[in-house]
């Protein structure tokens, strides 16, 4: 019996502490500062995105472009605007500022880190069906004897990826990785503002 007492009395000491308040204006710039740098990064994404389908269009369009190449660069292209498209409308959310209190602030920053695990799901199986298109793409050529010039282009591109994807890879695990510990850390503060 005095066992229990010794505990209700340890149990009533903690939860008389005063927990530490939630520095509501740390948060708030933490989500400006991150909704900077993601316009940031959009816009320089889209721009790079456009310069590319510039790009394919172009080698697409070119009198000197066979019918293979002129397949493969516009196919490219609506690919590129059709995952462009897609990547702006899971970040859409992610753009517009958030309310100026705690909870909407936690709430924002916390579907922004979700929008980064979709993000990089999204880019990293896109990326892989690109490759295996190229790849597919290679063998048929190489069944049917095309110009070594086609194939090496062809090889070029898929050697070039071998060394690019597993950078991506990395860049994006370690993404992941900071977007799952900002996703614990701001479900620990919303339910801390959650609680009576």
């Amino acid at each position: 019996m005095e066992t229990n007492q010794d505990w209700s009395a340890l149990a009533a000491d903690w939860q008389r502490q005063d927990t530490p308040a939630i520095d509501v204006e740390a948060i708030r710039d933490e989500a400006e500062r991150r909704g900077r740098s993601l316009r940031r990064t959009v816009w320089v994404e889209v721009g790079f995105s456009v310069l590319v389908i510039l790009v394919c269009v172009l080698i697409a369009l070119s009198p000197r472009s066979d019918r293979v190449e002129t397949l493969l660069f516009a196919a490219m292209a609506v690919f590129l605007v059709g995952y462009q498209a897609l990547m702006l409308w899971i970040r859409r959310r992610d753009l517009a500022d958030a309310g100026r209190d705690a909870a909407s602030l936690v709430e924002r920053e916390m579907q922004r880190a979700r929008t980064v695990l979709v993000y990089w799901r999204w880019g990293m199986w896109s990326a892989l069906a690109l490759w295996l298109a190229i790849f597919l793409m290679l063998m048929y050529g190489m069944q049917r004897d095309w110009p070594m010039a086609r194939v090496g282009g062809l090889v070029g591109g898929i050697g070039i990826n071998v060394l690019v994807f597993p950078a991506m890879g990395l860049y994006g695990w370690w993404r992941c990785s900071q977007a799952r510990a900002r996703l614990k850390r701001f479900a620990a503060l919303r339910d801390q503002l959650r609680a009576p």
